[in-house]
């Protein structure tokens, strides 16, 4: 009598901790990763997507910029983080799939995360100096191949999109041209622009401006259809089938993230990509809104790895 009554004594105050533990997610604020620095497009697009998480989910969502290394400091900050929901990451397809093919012993690989939802692709276009006597893609290749080692392309960096899209092309083309690395597309713009070197894959946030100005010539665009930014100039995939490669955008949580949480975040997410403020607002960083669902994404993550560790790999490319 006297243990049951002690037992029946304790079991209110037990009640209390019992309600906080099952407290609906989220009852605090949620942490947004992005591994890049303030000020980059990828920043521009972790805030759109944490002023819509809040609307959402009527909780703070705080942006933390953790660049380095690749975008792996950030990446494995998120990976070991607790998977409940709290702490998200702005994950780009250099961070899921192409970075942990660059390094010996990656800090992370794209199985350390759960899909949370897919944002969108980003749009490059394949630009060349206004002097290069060329106007098409096909004009482009025929000249490289004419004179092998005699022209020259750039790139924001070693094993970025950029470059490795240009190295699709070389192994599927056979043509041989120098790889002029620069850190970031800025500077690589103008010396193209002034002759410096002679082709390259820019995002079309920083092309547009300039291929409308005269000052770069536009030969074709990534993805799988045509630009109506550009809608005289056809997609890769018109001339050579099956190249559809191009740059995205995407949120993911620690691996072991419970299945309904993700599902509300997706839902939240997808919700926000079908409305056109929304979708405008992204456009106008440069990406292009494309939804998908958990098990479309998670089976999306997993095949493009696989493309871009192959490209890694016809490349050559190493981080330093």
């Amino acid at each position: 009598m006297r243990l049951r009554r002690r037992t029946a004594l304790l079991a209110p105050l037990a009640l209390p901790f019992a309600t906080h533990a099952e407290a609906p997610w989220p009852n605090q604020p949620i942490k947004l990763v992005v591994p890049y620095p303030p000020g980059a497009v990828t920043d521009a697009l972790g805030r759109l997507v944490a002023e819509r998480l809040q609307t959402a989910f009527h909780q703070p969502v705080i942006v933390d910029n953790k660049p380095g290394a690749a975008t792996q400091v950030g990446a494995s900050f998120v990976a070991k983080q607790p998977p409940d929901g709290y702490t998200l990451l702005l994950a780009t397809v250099s961070t899921l799939c192409i970075t942990p093919a660059l390094y010996a012993k990656p800090l992370i690989a794209y199985t350390d995360f759960a899909p949370v939802a897919f944002l969108g692709n980003v749009l490059l276009i394949l630009v060349c100096r206004p002097t290069l006597p060329v106007n098409t893609v096909q004009e482009l290749m025929a000249l490289l191949k004419s004179k092998p080692d005699t022209y020259t392309y750039g790139s924001p960096g070693t094993g970025t999109v950029h470059h490795l899209l240009v190295e699709l092309l070389r192994n599927h083309e056979h043509f041989s041209a120098t790889h002029v690395p620069y850190v970031g597309s800025t500077k690589a713009m103008v010396d193209l622009m002034e002759g410096r070197f002679d082709f390259m894959f820019l995002d079309a946030t920083a092309a547009l401006e300039q291929i409308r100005a005269g000052k770069l010539k536009a030969l074709a665009v990534t993805g799988t259809k045509r630009s109506a930014a550009l809608p005289d100039v056809p997609a890769l995939i018109e001339v050579f089938p099956g190249f559809d490669h191009q740059p995205w955008m995407s949120i993911v949580g620690p691996r072991g993230l419970p299945a309904a949480l993700s599902a509300r975040l997706n839902a939240a997410i997808n919700d926000s990509l079908a409305d056109p403020i929304f979708v405008g607002r992204l456009r106008d960083i440069g990406v292009e809104a494309s939804p998908l669902t958990l098990a479309a994404f998670g089976d999306f993550i997993a095949r493009d790895a696989g493309r871009w560790a192959e490209l890694v790999k016809i490349s050559g490319a190493k981080a330093e």
